[in-house]
């Protein structure tokens, strides 16, 4: 890939964060338990923990990736 799409996926990459994070504001609001009824309170824990180790891995993938295309864009190669 030439460098300029290399840095064009970075910032995609980058940008693709932040509808994570709104996908995320919304699994936790349904996860919420009311006073109407809703999830018990341990259902709601368990929804929160999964949802939060669920969003976390994909943002830093994310983000990994992002800086990964930045690097070689540059020039740069890093071994593992």
């Amino acid at each position: 890939m030439s460098p300029k799409i290399q840095r064009l996926l970075s910032l995609v990459l980058m940008a693709a964060v932040l509808p994570l994070l709104g996908i995320y504001a919304v699994a936790m609001k349904a996860a919420m338990p009311n006073a109407d009824g809703g999830m018990e309170p341990t259902v709601a824990m368990v929804c929160y923990i999964a949802f939060t180790v669920l969003a976390f891995a994909l943002i830093v993938v994310c983000v990994d990736f992002s800086r990964q295309l930045a690097r070689e864009s540059k020039g740069e190669r890093q071994l593992p």
